[in-house]
């Protein structure tokens, strides 16, 4: 299958370096230098905002033995972006790369034309399945384990309930007022990049270079996004708890399945099947 999507990501990819900044940058360039690539590899500081290039930053929230660093990729999109993005893992992990539970990978997809109703539409989704996601992440990145990516669903409601949590939803009237309720970035889906870079950044993965589990999740929040672009229809019953659907993640990948134009085939299903239970037997 080919990554034929329209919509513009980009990825930040922690992880443990071997070596410091300039000398991971060095070798990441030759890796790709010795395989004819066209991209290639800057050192940046954590402030850069450069966009339009592959960056190289130190990140302070990463711990452990060797040097805390973080790629972070240009605006990608389709297949090139996709292939880009493959080969920039391949090159990572050349280096020797580890990670741990302190790194994490944060997925952007462009939105910048959206309304209310997509982000409510997605909001409902992920709160839906939220816990099914969780069980095809480590502990550490499930419900409000970890510090950096909090529930998005407890957001909504304090009594468990989804329809609790759908009717929230819907009484915001703008995508302000979701960030504001919400009141941090620090959530597993991120509004407040909006207004940063025109983009909803998915947090909830856990570290990792690994360039199946990066493309397979890639796979899936794009296709979540396509789905909100048509306004796929989400519904929950009144009874309905936030671990209702815990069990449900082949529910999940069936219905996003459907979605015009998707990305989640059935390697990608078969992939978070067999995820899910490597992560839950």
């Amino acid at each position: 299958m080919t990554f034929d999507n329209n919509r513009t990501f980009g990825v930040e990819i922690e992880f443990i370096g071997e070596n410091n900044q300039r000398t991971t940058v060095e070798e990441i360039n030759n890796y790709l230098q010795n395989n004819n690539a066209s991209i290639r590899m800057y050192s940046a500081s954590y402030s850069d905002c450069d966009s339009s290039k592959w960056r190289l930053k130190t990140d302070s929230s990463v711990s452990g033995t060797g040097y805390g660093l973080e790629v972070v990729s240009p605006i990608l999109q389709g297949e090139q972006g996709y292939k880009d993005l493959m080969l920039v893992l391949d090159s990572i992990n050349n280096t020797g790369a580890t990670i741990n539970r302190t790194c994490g990978l944060h997925v952007h997809v462009g939105v910048s034309n959206w309304k209310i109703k997509h982000f409510r539409n997605l909001y409902k989704r992920y709160c839906k399945f939220e816990q099914a996601i969780d069980s095809v992440m480590p502990t550490s990145r499930r419900m409000s384990n970890n510090t950096y990516c909090r529930s998005t669903v407890g957001s909504f409601t304090h009594n468990d309930n989804l329809k609790n949590a759908f009717d929230v939803i819907d009484s915001l009237r703008n995508a302000r007022s979701i960030s504001r309720h919400i009141g941090t970035r620090y959530t597993k889906l991120n509004i407040d990049s909006f207004w940063k870079h025109g983009t909803i950044e998915f947090r909830h993965h856990a570290g990792t270079t690994d360039t199946d589990k990066i493309a397979n999740w890639l796979k899936l929040v794009m296709t979540m996004v396509q789905a909100a672009d048509q306004m796929r229809s989400v519904k929950v019953k009144g009874f309905d708890c936030k671990d209702t659907y815990k069990d449900k993640i082949n529910l999940m990948l069936k219905g996003l399945g459907q979605v015009d134009g998707s990305l989640v085939d059935a390697t990608v299903k078969r992939f978070f099947t067999k995820r899910r239970r490597e992560l839950c037997s």
